[in-house]
């Protein structure tokens, strides 16, 4: 037998046991109840364990299930797996809830069985949902994303070009928390057209606002969006000019140009996460007609808030709040949804040409 059949064996073999012992936390001993909702498997390098470690236990106590966490480790025996597990039970009410963990750290040459392995540790009849942590090694994300239900990534952390790369090679649905973070930016652009659907087919310059900073850009999801949505395609891109100068063009539905302008502005606020954010969006469009230039761009002594414009055709303003979520709750968002989400995978490909440009 292999070392990794024999890994695979022995985690099995301990769970198992773990599972057929009676709780004896109770006064009168009594079966285990396990807490079977997916499979939630965490990829990322050495340096992402204790972080998503700690992202394990805080999703358990909505979206409880087995959780693998799964790296690379060129220190290792190129063909070892190394293999720990823990099991934890709480109460909910009289009922205990059970659930486990089990750590995976493969070999550089073990890495090609990764997807093998995770087939054999995970629960049948529950969603397999894979996340790719922003350091996940290629090797592992390439071989787990086409046995996935889910695929969920960041792309705030990782670029749009290697999403995409990823998302080509499977057909399971995409999730990425960046396009939850900015779904009220992207609904309120939206709402600026329920009731002049022609005004979005007459944009012809697109200006986004975003924080400067080294992490990737969130313009790109965002003009990946609209392209998709709207059937443009992008034609160039330069780099960014000093005062928000044009940097690219798009071609409408209808063959006409369109520039794309993209502003650099002060970092965002120190946080643990440090990502780039999107501070504003303008469109400059027209209404039977008439010009028409939209705005959503956030205030500055309070960015938690947007105000929404219209100016030309038509006027309009109002403030509205785009609210704030911890990174349990957008994490639980991204996997809430098993269905196929078309619309994302669209705009990460349509980003991804943008990008490449």
């Amino acid at each position: 037998m292999s070392a990794v059949a024999e890994i695979i064996k022995r985690v099995e073999s301990e769970l198992a046991e773990f599972w057929s012992a009676p709780d004896e936390s109770r006064a009168e001993p009594a079966p285990k109840t396990r807490a079977s909702t997916m499979n939630f498997v965490a990829v990322g390098s050495r340096a992402e364990v204790e972080r998503l470690k700690e992202q394990a236990e805080d999703l358990a106590e909505t979206h409880a299930g087995r959780t693998l966490l799964i790296t690379l480790d060129d220190r290792l025996d190129p063909l070892s797996v190394q293999a720990d597990w823990s099991a934890t039970c709480r109460r909910a009410g009289e009922v205990p809830i059970c659930y486990d963990r089990v750590e995976l750290t493969f070999g550089v040459a073990a890495a090609e069985r990764v997807a093998s392995v995770v087939s054999a540790l995970t629960i049948s009849d529950v969603a397999v949902i894979v996340e790719l942590a922003p350091g996940a090694p290629n090797v592992l994300g390439d071989a787990l994303a086409p046995i996935c239900d889910r695929l969920v990534f960041d792309s705030a952390e990782t670029c749009i070009e290697r999403i995409a790369e990823v998302a080509r090679g499977t057909r399971a649905p995409l999730a990425d928390r960046a396009f939850v973070r900015t779904f009220s930016f992207r609904e309120l652009v939206a709402r600026f057209f329920d009731d002049m659907p022609e005004a979005c087919r007459a944009i012809r310059r697109v200006e986004i606002a975003r924080s400067a900073g080294a992490k990737p850009d969130p313009a790109a999801l965002f003009l990946g969006w609209m392209g998709s949505r709207l059937g443009w395609t992008f034609e160039s891109r330069g780099p960014t000019q000093p005062g928000g100068g044009v940097v690219g063009r798009a071609r409408g539905a209808d063959g006409a140009p369109i520039e794309i302008a993209l502003i650099d502005g002060p970092p965002a606020p120190a946080d643990a996460q440090a990502w780039r954010r999107l501070d504003g969006v303008r469109l400059w469009t027209s209404l039977r007609g008439e010009p028409l230039t939209l705005g959503c761009v956030r205030l500055d002594k309070a960015p938690g808030t947007v105000r929404w414009t219209l100016e030309g055709a038509r006027s309009a303003e109002h403030l509205h709040p785009l609210g704030y979520r911890d990174e349990t709750w957008v994490l639980a968002k991204t996997i809430d949804s098993l269905e196929g989400d078309r619309l994302l995978r669209e705009a990460v490909l349509a980003a991804a040409k943008w990008s490449a440009l």
